[in-house]
Formats: C-alpha cells, structure tokens, sequence
C-alpha cells in the first residue's frame, strides 16, 4: 500500500518557501518550464490577494493550483481567478487536482474570503481540464477575452 492509499495527501497554503518545489514539477510536465520565478514572486505566494495551494505526499510537493483574488467588471466584483493546476505525472489520476480546487472553494467560503465567483482560465483546445471543471461544478461564461499583444 503506498502513501497516497494511507491518506497521508496534504493540503495546505502554498508559501514562498513552495517556489522551486512547484517549478520543479512544472517543468517534469512542460518539458521547459512555462511557469518562471519571476513569475511565482509576481503572484507573492502567501500574500493578501493570493489563494495557492500546495499538495504533499511525504513531504514532498505533488501539486499545486495557482489562485489569486481579483477584482473585476463595473461594477467592480471580487473573483477568485485559477490560473494554473498541476499535478506531477506520478501522483496523476488519484483526486489530488479534484482536491486542491475543494480547498480553495472551501477557503473561499469559509476563510472571511466570501468569494462569490471562482473563475478557471482554461485554453480553448484543453478540452480534458474542461470536463474537469464542468465534472467540479464549473460552466463555461458568457465573457470573451480578446488580447492584444506587444512585440518586445
């Protein structure tokens, strides 16, 4: 039996300690990296506006999910927006994704956050982290983005 049939999955609060642990598995599921320090020192984790969670097994950091409160529209409406979810390949398929967004829901409801909205930024042709959310309760919204683009 291993650890993860124990039970022994934590979930916590990410910390800037978490940094090179969570680019770590990025870069195990990106081959290079998507995800760069400067950008997980520009999320401030452990900071007011982030809501990041980390999962352990042993110890060891398996997974994270990238969440950060925002504020939005006109007017102004605060959101909880999830920018990334990963779990390392070797932890995959065992409810610790499933897990993650289930503590930041139930951060966002019971932690004085009172979050009404929680929004999944999912690309178009990612249709596997889609059924994902829907399965969680997610459904698609009616907001386009349109982006526009600078070269360096």
């Amino acid at each position: 039996m291993d650890r993860m049939e124990k039970g022994e999955v934590n979930i916590r609060r990410m910390a800037r300690s978490d940094i090179d642990s969570v680019l770590a598995i990025d870069r195990k599921i990106s081959g290079g990296g998507l995800i760069t320090y400067k950008d997980m020192v520009a999320t401030d984790p452990g900071g007011a506006l982030d809501l990041s969670f980390v999962s352990e097994v042993g110890g060891q950091v398996v997974g994270f999910i990238l969440a950060r409160l925002t504020y939005v529209g006109v007017p102004f409406i605060e959101i909880a927006v999830i920018q990334a979810i990963v779990v390392d390949p070797d932890y995959q398929r065992r409810g610790i994704a499933t897990r993650l967004v289930h503590a930041l829901l139930g951060h966002c409801h019971t932690e004085g956050v009172r979050v009404k909205t929680i929004r999944a930024v999912v690309e178009e042709h990612n249709t596997g982290l889609q059924r994902f959310f829907e399965r969680l309760g997610f459904h698609r919204s009616e907001l386009i983005n349109y982006n526009r683009t600078f070269e360096s």
